[in-house]
């Protein structure tokens, strides 16, 4: 039977896939946990947890030994986008451009933040030093992780605005040394972007790159490839 797949995610040898419709999750052909209401998005996987954005802000957290649930959170808004910063810390964003700063050791916020400028986040990823938001508009702010530590209302070091539709994708190279940023809306929406300068690279990709529209974006392990 047919499904629409939510997210696919790898880890630990292993493959995980979230389907539309009814919420279900598989490992290979096992079903790892069934939500009978509302559909899940897996977002990403540590060696610890497995996350899932669910409907009306739900958070869900999975073993990824067991695959049974450890803990269920709770966003102040619908969740768009969510990474895991390391073992014991991961983050959330949503409606109304709210991000939140999680704790897995209480299952507490340690900061809860509005993006400047952003009606909806749609998109967040992390390197060592820094911590990039997407928005609907198009509007990619870059932050500090530091400083969103330090204060709830922390200034972005630069808000990149070389794309015009809503950001789908923010990923940061190995070293952090490169951000791509995209949009599935508009051809030819990719951007790099130079975390020395905070400017876009200048010569790439250019009008005769055949991107298309881009649903998707990665770095190599070396970063030699794109």
């Amino acid at each position: 039977y047919q499904r629409r797949v939510r997210g696919f995610q790898t880890f630990q040898h292993k493959a995980v896939v979230s389907t539309q419709s009814t919420g279900q999750t598989f490992q290979h052909k096992a079903v790892v946990s069934t939500q009978s209401t509302g559909s899940f998005k897996l977002f990403n996987t540590s060696s610890q947890y497995i996350g899932f954005q669910g409907q009306d802000g739900m958070f869900a957290l999975f073993s990824a030994i067991d695959k049974q649930i450890v803990k269920c959170v709770s966003h102040r808004t619908r969740i768009n986008c969510s990474v895991f910063v390391d073992e014991h810390h991961f983050v959330t964003g949503g409606q109304g451009g709210f991000l939140t700063y999680w704790d897995t050791r209480t299952w507490k916020p340690i900061s809860d933040f509005q993006d400047e400028g952003a009606l909806h986040c749609t998109a967040v990823g992390l390197s060592d030093r820094h911590l990039a938001v997407g928005s609907d508009s198009g509007v990619v702010n870059i932050y500090n992780r530091d400083d969103l530590l330090r204060s709830c209302s922390a200034k972005p070091l630069r808000a990149v605005m070389n794309l015009t539709t809503s950001v789908g994708n923010v990923t940061f190279n190995s070293t952090g040394e490169l951000l791509a940023v995209s949009s599935k809306e508009l051809k030819q929406s990719l951007r790099l972007v130079n975390l020395h300068s905070l400017h876009c690279v200048p010569n790439w990709p250019t009008g005769k790159t055949p991107l298309n529209y881009v649903n998707s974006v990665n770095f190599s392990p070396n970063s030699g490839y794109i």
